[in-house]
């Protein structure tokens, strides 16, 4: 009867093992996610929770909270190609920000992405920009 208990066990945990590795492999890939974001408008659309909350500044340079949706977003590029900021990106394990720095320009954002049941989001920014 032990036998018969350990050996349970023990296919249960191998399964179990099996299904958390097949989970890490279905994650999507940051990289491929953001190449599809900035050429597929309707992708976009759709990896974004709308509403969305933004920071940015007002005219009095003042920061506030602006709410998006998806009639008000704009399509955004997030590639730094011919661009005049440096583009940065911090990739932690659920979730993802793209710092961009001008470059004798007064741009400064962050886009911050997360991960949610495996695929990517774009959660939020803040444009500092002046």
């Amino acid at each position: 009867m032990k036998k018969i208990i350990t050996i349970l066990l023990i296919a249960c945990f191998c399964q179990l093992t099996a299904a958390q590795e097949k989970t890490k492999t279905n994650i999507e890939n940051f990289n491929s996610f953001l190449k599809k974001f900035n050429e597929d408008k309707n992708f976009q659309l759709s990896r974004v929770k709308f509403p969305i909350v933004i920071k940015t500044l007002d005219d009095n340079l003042e920061e506030i909270s602006v709410t998006k949706t998806q009639k008000n977003y704009r399509i955004l590029k997030l590639d730094d190609k011919g661009m005049e900021f440096k583009q940065k990106i911090i990739l932690k394990q659920k979730s993802a920000v793209i710092e961009q720095r001008g470059i004798d320009t007064g741009i400064y954002a962050d886009y911050i992405f997360e991960l949610k049941d495996n695929k990517w989001f774009l959660k939020t920014w803040v444009d500092q920009s002046t």
